[in-house]
C-alpha cells in the first residue's frame, strides 16, 4: 500500500468522520480504534472517543469518532444511521442489513471479520465427546440466547436443536460456573475468561455459529444506501485506509488496545476489559482466521457468491418472524469497488 501522505482526506471526507460500532470497545474493534491519533479523548457521557485520524501516525486531516454501541445506543445501529446525519458509517452485520433493506436500506463497504466470532459454548470437561451445538444440545438442557435471534432459529429449523431448549433471556454472565447449559459467546472473549476464572479454570467446547451453517458476515462497515454519492470520493479514499488499519492491528495490537483500555475505564460501565482480554481478542482473531481474506485474495470484501447463499437462507427464516423482507441479492447491499484489491492478509 502507499504511504501515507499528510492530509490526504481533508476536503474529500466530512471534516469529522463519525463510526457508529455495535458494542463496547471491544478487540473486535481495534482496526478502526487503529486509526485515532494520540490526542484521542473520551467521554463517558457521549459514550465516545474523538481524536485525529491518522495512519501509521500520519494525520489525514480529518477527525474521528468512534461511538459505543450496547447500552450507549437507545436505538439499534442502522435506525441511529437514518436518524443522525453526523453518522457516516456504521456496523452493520449481512443479516441486519437484510432485515432493515425495506425501511432503512445500506450498503456495505468493508468486512473487517472474514468469520463471525460468535459462538454457543458448553463445558468442555462435562460434555467430552461433544464437538459441535448439535452434539451439545444433544446433552444440556437449555441454550441461553439474547431475546430471538434468527440462527437459533435456522438452526432449530435445520435439526440441529429442539425449539423448546433455547431460554432466550441471556443475561451475558458466565454461567457455566453455575450451570451445565449452553450459551452464546464470542470464540474471541469467553473461552479466555473461562480458562482464567477466579473460582476455578473451565475448558469450553464450542462451535462457531458460522461453522454451523450461519455464515453472515458479522461487522461490515456499512452507509445509507441513500448517501452512496455524497460519500463516494470520501469512500475511495477511506476504504483502503480501514482496510490497512484492521491488518496493522492484528500485525501489532498493542497501541490500539491501550486506547481501548482507556476508553473502556473512561466509560466505567459494568462492561469491563483487562489487558488479558483484549490481548487474546486480538490473538484470537489471528489464530482462527476470523481475520482473514476468504475466497479471494482482497482483504476485506464481501464475496458476492456468500452473501447470495445467506441471503437465500435467511430469507424465509426472518419472514418467518414475521418481518417484511425484501428479495434482494448482495448487490442490493455491498458495494466492493472502493477496496483497495493490492490489499491483502498475509497471515
Amino acid at each position: 500500500p502507499a504511504t501515507p501522505q499528510t492530509g490526504a482526506l481533508a476536503g474529500i471526507c466530512p471534516e469529522k468522520v463519525v463510526v457508529q460500532t455495535d458494542w463496547f470497545p471491544e478487540a473486535e474493534h481495534g482496526g478502526v480504534y487503529e486509526l485515532l491519533g494520540a490526542d484521542a479523548v473520551s467521554s463517558k457521557d457521549s459514550g465516545a472517543t474523538t481524536g485525529t485520524l491518522t495512519v501509521q501516525g500520519v494525520d489525514q486531516g480529518v477527525q474521528l469518532e468512534i461511538r459505543a454501541g450496547g447500552p450507549f445506543l437507545q436505538t439499534p445501529v442502522v435506525t441511529a444511521m437514518y436518524s443522525d446525519d453526523a453518522i457516516t458509517l456504521g456496523y452493520v452485520g449481512t443479516d441486519v442489513a437484510i432485515t432493515r433493506f425495506v425501511d432503512a436500506p445500506t450498503i456495505a463497504v468493508f468486512n473487517a471479520l472474514n468469520i463471525n466470532p460468535q459462538v454457543v459454548l458448553w463445558d468442555g470437561a462435562k460434555h467430552p465427546t461433544a464437538l459441535t451445538l448439535a452434539d451439545a444440545a444433544k446433552e444440556v438442557k437449555s441454550i441461553y440466547v439474547y431475546g430471538d435471534p434468527a440462527w437459533m432459529r435456522y438452526f432449530a429449523a435445520q435439526g440441529l436443536i429442539q425449539t423448546d431448549q433455547v431460554d432466550s433471556n441471556y443475561k451475558g454472565n458466565l454461567l457455566l460456573s453455575t450451570e451445565d447449559a449452553a450459551h452464546q459467546g464470542f470464540a474471541t472473549s469467553e473461552p479466555y475468561k473461562y480458562a482464567n476464572l477466579e473460582s476455578g479454570a473451565i475448558t469450553t467446547g464450542y462451535q462457531l455459529i458460522h461453522d454451523a451453517g450461519w455464515n453472515s458476515y458479522a461487522q461490515n462497515l456499512a452507509i445509507r444506501k441513500d448517501r452512496l454519492e455524497e460519500l463516494r470520493p470520501c469512500l475511495e479514499q477511506i476504504v483502503p485506509i480501514f482496510q490497512q488499519a484492521q491488518l496493522d492491528y492484528i500485525a501489532d495490537p498493542t497501541r490500539a488496545n491501550a486506547i481501548i483500555l482507556t476508553t473502556v475505564a473512561t466509560y466505567d460501565s459494568w462492561w469491563t476489559q483487562s489487558e488479558g482480554d483484549v490481548a487474546n481478542g486480538a490473538a484470537a482473531q489471528k489464530e482462527m482466521g476470523i481475520v482473514g481474506n476468504g475466497e479471494t485474495p482482497t482483504f476485506g470484501d464481501l464475496e458476492e457468491a456468500r452473501v447470495n447463499d445467506f441471503i437465500a437462507k435467511a430469507t424465509p427464516i426472518l419472514r418467518e418472524q414475521g418481518l417484511e423482507i425484501a428479495d434482494i441479492t448482495a448487490g442490493d447491499i455491498t458495494d466492493n469497488t472502493f477496496l483497495d484489491t493490492a490489499i491483502t492478509f498475509q497471515g
